[in-house]
């Protein structure tokens, strides 16, 4: 599960931390409770600072794989 980090006044508006809340929740449907590294939490909150479209078209290509991985299984 990946957490929002705290709200920095310093380094962002409330506004941006809003709308990072709300990419968060979309990259949770897809991770769940996949336990990441620092690493790849970082990468994914980083992930946050694109536009909603770039993000939704993340979690559809990831989704994909998934779906992909699965109907692959022997």
């Amino acid at each position: 599960m990946i957490k929002q980090p705290e709200f920095d006044p310093k380094r962002e508006n409330i506004y941006f931390y809003r709308s990072q809340k709300k990419y968060i929740a979309m990259l949770n449907e897809v991770f769940g409770d996949v336990k990441l590294n620092e690493d790849e939490t970082r990468i994914l909150i980083w992930l946050t600072n694109f536009d909603t479209s770039t993000l939704k078209n993340i979690v559809s290509a990831i989704k994909k794989a998934i779906g992909t991985a699965v109907e692959n299984r022997p």
